[in-house]
Protein backbone atom coordinates (compact mmCIF):
# COMPACT_ATOMS: atom_id res chain seq x y z
CA UNK A 1 0.00 0.00 0.00
CA UNK A 2 1.68 2.91 -0.82
CA UNK A 3 1.64 6.20 0.94
CA UNK A 4 -1.76 8.26 -0.19
CA UNK A 5 -3.70 4.88 0.35
CA UNK A 6 -1.79 4.42 4.18
CA UNK A 7 -3.17 8.22 4.30
CA UNK A 8 -6.68 7.39 2.93
CA UNK A 9 -6.71 4.74 5.50
CA UNK A 10 -5.82 6.48 8.11
CA UNK A 11 -8.54 8.98 7.66
CA UNK A 12 -11.42 6.60 7.29
CA UNK A 13 -10.25 4.80 10.53
CA UNK A 14 -9.98 8.39 12.07
CA UNK A 15 -13.20 9.52 10.28
CA UNK A 16 -15.25 6.13 11.31
CA UNK A 17 -13.78 6.35 14.94
CA UNK A 18 -14.83 9.72 15.10
CA UNK A 19 -18.28 8.60 13.76
CA UNK A 20 -18.62 6.50 16.56
CA UNK A 21 -17.37 8.49 19.20
CA UNK A 22 -20.12 10.59 18.33
CA UNK A 23 -22.90 8.10 18.28
CA UNK A 24 -22.12 6.70 21.17
CA UNK A 25 -21.75 10.44 22.91
CA UNK A 26 -25.41 10.79 21.10
CA UNK A 27 -26.99 7.58 22.44
CA UNK A 28 -25.35 8.78 25.93
CA UNK A 29 -27.53 11.90 26.03
CA UNK A 30 -30.91 9.97 24.85
CA UNK A 31 -31.90 9.12 28.49
CA UNK A 32 -31.86 12.53 29.01
CA UNK A 33 -33.27 13.77 26.30
CA UNK A 34 -35.65 11.50 26.55
CA UNK A 35 -36.40 12.58 29.76
CA UNK A 36 -36.37 15.99 28.73
CA UNK A 37 -39.04 15.32 25.67
CA UNK A 38 -41.19 13.88 27.85
CA UNK A 39 -41.34 16.06 30.92
CA UNK A 40 -41.45 18.78 27.89
CA UNK A 41 -44.43 17.97 26.14
CA UNK A 42 -46.27 16.66 29.17
CA UNK A 43 -46.17 19.74 30.96
CA UNK A 44 -47.61 21.56 27.64
CA UNK A 45 -50.45 18.63 27.29
CA UNK A 46 -51.33 19.01 31.08
CA UNK A 47 -51.01 22.95 31.07
CA UNK A 48 -54.24 22.63 28.01
CA UNK A 49 -55.78 19.93 29.80
CA UNK A 50 -55.88 21.62 32.86
CA UNK A 51 -56.65 25.15 31.40
CA UNK A 52 -59.74 23.36 30.31
CA UNK A 53 -60.61 22.69 33.77
CA UNK A 54 -59.93 26.08 35.15
CA UNK A 55 -62.06 27.31 32.67
CA UNK A 56 -65.22 24.93 33.31
CA UNK A 57 -65.07 25.99 37.31
CA UNK A 58 -64.64 29.28 37.06
CA UNK A 59 -66.24 30.78 33.65
CA UNK A 60 -67.72 28.40 31.47
CA UNK A 61 -70.65 28.46 33.19
CA UNK A 62 -71.09 31.57 32.37
CA UNK A 63 -69.85 32.09 28.83
CA UNK A 64 -71.67 28.97 27.46
CA UNK A 65 -74.32 28.04 29.49
CA UNK A 66 -77.71 29.49 29.80
CA UNK A 67 -78.60 28.94 33.92
CA UNK A 68 -79.89 31.27 36.51
CA UNK A 69 -79.07 28.70 38.86
CA UNK A 70 -74.79 28.90 39.77
CA UNK A 71 -75.32 25.32 40.90
CA UNK A 72 -76.46 23.88 38.05
CA UNK A 73 -74.47 26.10 35.55
CA UNK A 74 -71.50 24.73 37.68
CA UNK A 75 -72.84 20.70 36.71
CA UNK A 76 -73.49 21.65 33.24
CA UNK A 77 -69.47 23.11 32.55
CA UNK A 78 -68.10 20.63 34.68
CA UNK A 79 -69.76 18.20 32.59
CA UNK A 80 -68.31 19.34 29.53
CA UNK A 81 -64.79 18.95 31.23
CA UNK A 82 -66.02 15.03 31.72
CA UNK A 83 -66.80 15.04 28.19
CA UNK A 84 -62.69 14.85 27.49
CA UNK A 85 -61.83 11.42 29.78
CA UNK A 86 -64.53 9.55 28.15
CA UNK A 87 -62.21 10.59 24.90
CA UNK A 88 -59.10 9.17 26.67
CA UNK A 89 -59.94 5.62 25.99
CA UNK A 90 -60.36 6.02 22.39
CA UNK A 91 -57.07 7.70 22.19
CA UNK A 92 -55.56 5.06 23.92
CA UNK A 93 -56.74 2.61 21.99
CA UNK A 94 -55.60 4.70 18.45
CA UNK A 95 -52.37 5.87 19.86
CA UNK A 96 -51.47 2.86 21.94
CA UNK A 97 -52.10 0.53 18.44
CA UNK A 98 -49.74 3.16 16.68
CA UNK A 99 -47.22 3.41 19.34
CA UNK A 100 -46.84 -0.72 19.93
CA UNK A 101 -46.53 -1.02 15.74
CA UNK A 102 -45.07 1.97 14.22
CA UNK A 103 -43.05 4.00 17.38
CA UNK A 104 -43.49 5.91 20.37
CA UNK A 105 -42.03 8.61 18.99
CA UNK A 106 -44.16 9.01 16.14
CA UNK A 107 -47.35 8.61 18.31
CA UNK A 108 -46.43 11.49 20.64
CA UNK A 109 -45.67 13.45 18.15
CA UNK A 110 -49.21 13.54 16.75
CA UNK A 111 -50.83 13.82 20.07
CA UNK A 112 -49.12 17.10 20.43
CA UNK A 113 -50.36 18.79 17.34
CA UNK A 114 -54.01 17.65 17.78
CA UNK A 115 -53.81 18.70 22.05
CA UNK A 116 -52.14 22.36 20.80
CA UNK A 117 -54.70 22.83 18.01
CA UNK A 118 -57.70 21.76 19.71
CA UNK A 119 -56.91 24.02 23.30
CA UNK A 120 -55.42 27.18 20.33
CA UNK A 121 -58.71 26.75 18.98
CA UNK A 122 -60.76 27.30 22.27
CA UNK A 123 -59.82 30.88 22.44
CA UNK A 124 -61.72 31.64 19.14
CA UNK A 125 -65.45 29.88 20.69
CA UNK A 126 -68.06 32.48 20.42
CA UNK A 127 -70.00 32.88 23.61
CA UNK A 128 -73.57 31.16 24.14
CA UNK A 129 -75.61 34.62 23.83
CA UNK A 130 -73.66 35.24 20.36
CA UNK A 131 -74.23 32.33 18.95
CA UNK A 132 -76.98 29.79 21.30
CA UNK A 133 -75.77 26.46 21.33
CA UNK A 134 -73.25 26.12 18.94
CA UNK A 135 -71.07 27.69 21.04
CA UNK A 136 -71.79 24.82 23.29
CA UNK A 137 -70.94 21.94 20.49
CA UNK A 138 -67.87 23.53 19.32
CA UNK A 139 -66.64 23.74 23.02
CA UNK A 140 -67.43 19.84 23.49
CA UNK A 141 -65.85 18.95 20.26
CA UNK A 142 -62.29 20.68 20.83
CA UNK A 143 -62.80 18.78 24.30
CA UNK A 144 -62.95 15.57 22.61
CA UNK A 145 -60.14 16.62 20.95
CA UNK A 146 -57.97 16.90 23.79
CA UNK A 147 -59.31 14.13 25.31
CA UNK A 148 -58.31 12.48 22.67
CA UNK A 149 -54.61 13.80 22.65
CA UNK A 150 -54.29 13.69 25.99
CA UNK A 151 -55.40 9.67 25.83
CA UNK A 152 -52.59 8.91 23.68
CA UNK A 153 -49.79 11.30 25.49
CA UNK A 154 -49.36 9.67 28.92
CA UNK A 155 -48.24 6.17 28.03
CA UNK A 156 -45.83 6.93 24.83
CA UNK A 157 -44.62 9.48 27.05
CA UNK A 158 -43.77 7.42 30.03
CA UNK A 159 -42.56 4.91 27.84
CA UNK A 160 -40.19 6.81 25.88
CA UNK A 161 -38.48 7.83 29.20
CA UNK A 162 -38.63 4.30 30.94
CA UNK A 163 -37.25 2.77 27.81
CA UNK A 164 -34.31 4.80 27.91
CA UNK A 165 -33.75 4.77 31.25
CA UNK A 166 -30.23 3.11 32.04
CA UNK A 167 -31.84 0.30 34.87
CA UNK A 168 -30.67 1.92 38.23
CA UNK A 169 -32.18 5.71 37.38
CA UNK A 170 -35.43 4.12 35.72
CA UNK A 171 -37.32 4.51 38.63
CA UNK A 172 -36.28 8.62 38.66
CA UNK A 173 -36.51 8.70 34.78
CA UNK A 174 -40.02 7.01 34.12
CA UNK A 175 -40.99 10.13 36.75
CA UNK A 176 -40.20 12.90 33.89
CA UNK A 177 -43.24 13.09 32.55
CA UNK A 178 -45.10 13.26 35.92
CA UNK A 179 -43.35 16.74 36.50
CA UNK A 180 -44.74 18.07 33.87
CA UNK A 181 -48.52 17.54 35.43
CA UNK A 182 -47.89 19.91 38.29
CA UNK A 183 -45.75 22.46 36.26
CA UNK A 184 -48.62 22.43 33.72
CA UNK A 185 -50.82 22.97 36.56
CA UNK A 186 -48.87 25.68 38.40
CA UNK A 187 -48.53 27.78 35.08
CA UNK A 188 -52.18 27.52 33.68
CA UNK A 189 -53.34 28.50 37.57
CA UNK A 190 -50.82 31.61 37.24
CA UNK A 191 -52.02 32.33 34.04
CA UNK A 192 -55.76 32.08 35.21
CA UNK A 193 -54.77 33.92 38.38
CA UNK A 194 -53.36 36.52 36.05
CA UNK A 195 -56.56 37.68 34.04
CA UNK A 196 -58.91 36.55 36.81
CA UNK A 197 -57.59 39.88 38.36
CA UNK A 198 -59.41 41.66 35.33
CA UNK A 199 -62.92 43.45 36.20
CA UNK A 200 -65.54 40.64 35.74
CA UNK A 201 -67.12 41.66 32.73
CA UNK A 202 -63.47 41.84 30.62
CA UNK A 203 -62.58 38.27 32.47
CA UNK A 204 -65.84 36.73 31.44
CA UNK A 205 -65.50 38.93 27.78
CA UNK A 206 -62.00 38.34 26.60
CA UNK A 207 -59.51 37.62 29.46
CA UNK A 208 -60.32 33.89 29.93
CA UNK A 209 -58.86 33.61 26.09
CA UNK A 210 -55.68 34.68 26.85
CA UNK A 211 -53.97 31.22 28.19
CA UNK A 212 -55.75 29.48 26.01
CA UNK A 213 -53.90 31.58 23.06
CA UNK A 214 -50.23 30.87 24.82
CA UNK A 215 -50.73 27.33 24.38
CA UNK A 216 -49.96 27.92 20.71
CA UNK A 217 -46.36 28.93 21.01
CA UNK A 218 -45.84 26.62 23.71
CA UNK A 219 -46.67 23.47 21.28
CA UNK A 220 -43.85 24.71 19.03
CA UNK A 221 -41.19 24.67 21.66
CA UNK A 222 -42.68 21.40 22.85
CA UNK A 223 -42.16 20.09 19.22
CA UNK A 224 -39.17 20.96 18.60
CA UNK A 225 -37.34 18.93 21.63
CA UNK A 226 -39.42 15.78 20.86
CA UNK A 227 -38.44 15.70 17.18
CA UNK A 228 -34.74 15.28 18.50
CA UNK A 229 -35.21 11.98 20.82
CA UNK A 230 -34.52 8.75 19.59
CA UNK A 231 -37.21 5.87 19.46
CA UNK A 232 -37.13 3.63 22.40
CA UNK A 233 -34.57 1.15 22.01
CA UNK A 234 -36.54 -1.67 23.61
CA UNK A 235 -39.21 -1.46 20.65
CA UNK A 236 -35.93 -1.06 18.15
CA UNK A 237 -34.79 -4.14 19.63
CA UNK A 238 -37.97 -5.94 19.50
CA UNK A 239 -38.49 -4.92 15.68
CA UNK A 240 -35.03 -6.52 15.00
CA UNK A 241 -36.42 -9.76 16.33
CA UNK A 242 -39.18 -10.01 14.19
CA UNK A 243 -41.97 -7.88 12.16
CA UNK A 244 -44.53 -6.35 15.00
CA UNK A 245 -46.79 -4.94 12.58
CA UNK A 246 -49.22 -7.40 12.27
CA UNK A 247 -49.38 -7.61 16.13
CA UNK A 248 -52.54 -6.32 17.95
CA UNK A 249 -51.94 -5.19 21.00
CA UNK A 250 -55.30 -4.22 22.33
CA UNK A 251 -56.66 -7.68 21.18
CA UNK A 252 -53.38 -9.19 23.42
CA UNK A 253 -53.80 -6.96 26.47
CA UNK A 254 -57.54 -8.40 26.82
CA UNK A 255 -56.56 -11.75 25.43
CA UNK A 256 -53.46 -12.71 28.13
CA UNK A 257 -53.17 -9.44 30.40
CA UNK A 258 -56.72 -8.41 31.96
CA UNK A 259 -56.42 -8.55 35.48
CA UNK A 260 -53.03 -6.59 34.77
CA UNK A 261 -55.39 -4.24 33.10
CA UNK A 262 -58.37 -3.82 35.97
CA UNK A 263 -55.53 -3.91 38.43
CA UNK A 264 -53.97 -0.97 36.48
CA UNK A 265 -57.26 0.79 36.46
CA UNK A 266 -57.36 1.13 40.16
CA UNK A 267 -53.33 1.57 40.17
CA UNK A 268 -54.62 4.91 38.84
CA UNK A 269 -56.94 5.94 41.11
CA UNK A 270 -55.27 8.97 42.71
CA UNK A 271 -53.13 9.92 39.90
CA UNK A 272 -56.58 10.83 38.15
CA UNK A 273 -59.59 10.81 39.94
CA UNK A 274 -57.95 11.92 43.45
CA UNK A 275 -55.80 14.56 41.73
CA UNK A 276 -59.43 16.21 39.96
CA UNK A 277 -61.24 16.15 43.33
CA UNK A 278 -58.21 17.87 45.50
CA UNK A 279 -58.45 20.40 42.65
CA UNK A 280 -61.18 21.20 39.72
CA UNK A 281 -63.41 20.04 42.53
CA UNK A 282 -62.41 21.75 45.29
CA UNK A 283 -62.32 24.76 42.83
CA UNK A 284 -66.44 24.46 42.43
CA UNK A 285 -66.91 23.51 45.85
CA UNK A 286 -65.00 26.27 48.11
CA UNK A 287 -66.01 29.12 45.53
CA UNK A 288 -69.82 27.77 45.05
CA UNK A 289 -70.97 26.48 48.61
CA UNK A 290 -68.10 28.17 50.84
CA UNK A 291 -68.25 31.28 48.93
CA UNK A 292 -64.56 31.27 48.61
CA UNK A 293 -63.11 34.34 46.94
CA UNK A 294 -61.69 32.39 43.39
CA UNK A 295 -58.00 34.54 44.12
CA UNK A 296 -58.04 32.77 47.30
CA UNK A 297 -58.51 29.06 46.43
CA UNK A 298 -56.28 29.68 42.83
CA UNK A 299 -53.68 30.96 45.12
CA UNK A 300 -53.89 27.31 46.99
CA UNK A 301 -54.26 25.47 43.80
CA UNK A 302 -51.21 27.07 42.24
CA UNK A 303 -49.29 25.46 45.53
CA UNK A 304 -50.36 22.31 44.89
CA UNK A 305 -48.31 22.25 41.74
CA UNK A 306 -45.65 23.50 43.99
CA UNK A 307 -46.25 20.70 46.41
CA UNK A 308 -46.10 17.92 44.13
CA UNK A 309 -43.10 19.17 42.55
CA UNK A 310 -41.22 18.78 45.81
CA UNK A 311 -42.42 15.27 46.33
CA UNK A 312 -42.32 13.70 43.17
CA UNK A 313 -38.08 13.48 44.04
CA UNK A 314 -38.92 12.29 47.46
CA UNK A 315 -41.42 9.50 46.49
CA UNK A 316 -39.10 8.12 43.51
CA UNK A 317 -36.12 8.14 45.91
CA UNK A 318 -38.19 6.00 48.89
CA UNK A 319 -39.91 3.96 46.12
CA UNK A 320 -35.97 2.91 44.69
CA UNK A 321 -35.30 2.32 47.77
CA UNK A 322 -37.51 0.30 49.27
CA UNK A 323 -39.31 -1.29 46.58
CA UNK A 324 -41.96 0.29 44.44
CA UNK A 325 -45.02 -2.13 45.42
CA UNK A 326 -44.30 -1.33 48.95
CA UNK A 327 -44.33 2.38 49.24
CA UNK A 328 -46.90 2.60 46.73
CA UNK A 329 -48.85 0.80 49.40
CA UNK A 330 -47.63 2.65 52.25
CA UNK A 331 -48.41 6.35 50.56
CA UNK A 332 -52.21 5.11 49.34
CA UNK A 333 -52.97 4.04 52.95
CA UNK A 334 -51.66 6.81 54.37
CA UNK A 335 -54.02 9.13 51.63
CA UNK A 336 -56.96 6.72 53.72
CA UNK A 337 -56.43 8.03 56.63
CA UNK A 338 -56.14 11.54 56.21
CA UNK A 339 -59.29 11.27 53.55
CA UNK A 340 -62.02 12.52 56.76
CA UNK A 341 -59.27 15.38 58.22
CA UNK A 342 -59.20 16.81 54.71
CA UNK A 343 -62.65 17.66 53.95
CA UNK A 344 -63.23 17.85 57.86
CA UNK A 345 -60.26 21.11 57.24
CA UNK A 346 -62.19 21.92 53.91
CA UNK A 347 -65.25 22.59 55.36
CA UNK A 348 -64.36 25.01 57.64
CA UNK A 349 -64.36 27.71 54.84
CA UNK A 350 -61.09 29.23 56.20
CA UNK A 351 -58.37 29.67 53.32
CA UNK A 352 -55.62 28.48 55.82
CA UNK A 353 -57.43 25.34 56.75
CA UNK A 354 -58.30 24.42 52.70
CA UNK A 355 -54.42 24.89 52.05
CA UNK A 356 -53.49 22.65 54.51
CA UNK A 357 -55.91 20.03 53.87
CA UNK A 358 -55.45 19.83 50.33
CA UNK A 359 -51.73 20.22 50.40
CA UNK A 360 -50.52 17.70 52.81
CA UNK A 361 -53.20 15.19 50.27
CA UNK A 362 -51.37 16.49 47.26
CA UNK A 363 -47.89 15.47 48.90
CA UNK A 364 -48.72 12.09 49.56
CA UNK A 365 -50.51 11.77 45.94
CA UNK A 366 -47.41 13.54 44.18
CA UNK A 367 -44.63 10.85 45.77
CA UNK A 368 -47.56 8.51 44.84
CA UNK A 369 -47.38 9.88 41.35
CA UNK A 370 -43.54 9.45 40.95
CA UNK A 371 -43.57 5.83 41.19
CA UNK A 372 -46.62 4.55 39.04
CA UNK A 373 -44.82 5.62 35.19
CA UNK A 374 -41.97 2.40 36.52
CA UNK A 375 -44.27 0.28 38.36
CA UNK A 376 -47.48 -0.08 35.95
CA UNK A 377 -45.19 -0.53 32.83
CA UNK A 378 -43.24 -3.89 34.68
CA UNK A 379 -47.30 -4.89 34.34
CA UNK A 380 -46.88 -5.43 30.40
CA UNK A 381 -44.55 -7.08 27.52
CA UNK A 382 -43.28 -4.77 24.94
CA UNK A 383 -44.83 -5.55 22.13
CA UNK A 384 -48.36 -4.26 24.02
CA UNK A 385 -47.15 -1.47 26.73
CA UNK A 386 -47.97 1.34 25.29
CA UNK A 387 -51.61 -0.18 24.94
CA UNK A 388 -51.80 -1.50 28.65
CA UNK A 389 -50.58 1.05 30.33
CA UNK A 390 -52.54 4.00 28.02
CA UNK A 391 -55.33 1.46 28.79
CA UNK A 392 -55.54 1.51 32.61
CA UNK A 393 -54.55 5.15 33.31
CA UNK A 394 -57.11 6.19 30.38
CA UNK A 395 -59.95 4.18 31.53
CA UNK A 396 -59.24 4.65 34.86
CA UNK A 397 -59.88 8.78 33.77
CA UNK A 398 -62.98 8.17 31.59
CA UNK A 399 -64.72 6.46 34.56
CA UNK A 400 -63.67 7.81 37.60
CA UNK A 401 -61.49 11.28 36.73
CA UNK A 402 -63.94 13.30 34.63
CA UNK A 403 -67.06 12.22 37.08
CA UNK A 404 -65.49 12.69 40.26
CA UNK A 405 -65.86 16.51 40.28
CA UNK A 406 -69.21 16.17 38.80
CA UNK A 407 -69.96 13.57 42.00
CA UNK A 408 -68.55 15.80 44.08
CA UNK A 409 -70.90 19.22 42.94
CA UNK A 410 -73.89 16.66 42.84
CA UNK A 411 -73.23 15.56 46.70
CA UNK A 412 -72.57 18.96 48.13
CA UNK A 413 -75.93 20.33 46.50
CA UNK A 414 -77.79 17.07 47.80
CA UNK A 415 -76.28 17.70 51.03
CA UNK A 416 -76.52 21.43 51.39
CA UNK A 417 -72.53 21.57 50.94
CA UNK A 418 -71.95 19.22 53.85
CA UNK A 419 -68.43 18.28 53.16
CA UNK A 420 -68.49 14.52 54.91
CA UNK A 421 -70.01 13.03 51.69
CA UNK A 422 -66.91 14.55 49.82
CA UNK A 423 -64.27 13.12 52.93
CA UNK A 424 -66.02 9.28 52.53
CA UNK A 425 -65.61 10.28 48.30
CA UNK A 426 -62.36 10.54 48.44
CA UNK A 427 -61.39 7.94 51.54
CA UNK A 428 -63.15 5.26 48.25
CA UNK A 429 -60.23 6.23 46.10
CA UNK A 430 -57.39 5.82 48.19
CA UNK A 431 -58.90 2.65 49.39
CA UNK A 432 -59.45 1.60 45.78
CA UNK A 433 -55.68 2.53 44.75
CA UNK A 434 -54.36 0.67 48.09
CA UNK A 435 -55.85 -2.23 47.02
CA UNK A 436 -54.23 -2.05 43.56
CA UNK A 437 -51.22 -1.28 44.53
CA UNK A 438 -51.17 -4.67 46.83
CA UNK A 439 -52.34 -7.00 43.95
CA UNK A 440 -51.17 -5.53 40.50
CA UNK A 441 -49.41 -8.73 38.63
CA UNK A 442 -45.86 -7.52 37.74
CA UNK A 443 -43.91 -10.19 35.39
CA UNK A 444 -40.01 -9.83 35.62
CA UNK A 445 -38.81 -8.43 32.34
CA UNK A 446 -36.86 -11.48 31.66
CA UNK A 447 -40.74 -13.52 31.14
CA UNK A 448 -41.94 -10.19 28.84
CA UNK A 449 -42.27 -12.02 25.86
CA UNK A 450 -45.23 -14.13 24.34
Amino acid sequence: MNTEQQMGAAALTAGSQGSQTADAASAGRQPIRAAMGAFLGTMIEWYDFFLFGTAAALVFGDVFFASDDPAVAALASLGTFAVGFFARPFGALVFGHLGDRIGRKASLLVTLWIMGAGTTLMAFIPSYDQIGISATIILVFLRLLQGIAVGGEWGGAVLIASEHAPARWRTFLAAAPQYGSPVGLILSTLMFRLVSSLPQEDFIAWGWRIPFLASALLVIIAMFIRRSVNESPELVERKAKGDISQIAPVRLVFRTHKKALFAGIGLCLLSSAGFYFLTTLMITYTTTFLHVPKPDILNVIAWVGVVELMALPVGSWIAHRFGERKFLMWVTAASVAWAIPLMYLVGTGSVMNIAIGILVAIALLGAYYAVVPAFLPRAFPVQMRYTGISLSFQLCGAIFGGTTPVLGVWLAKEYGGDWLPLGFLFLALCAGNFLAAAFLPVEDSEKQSL
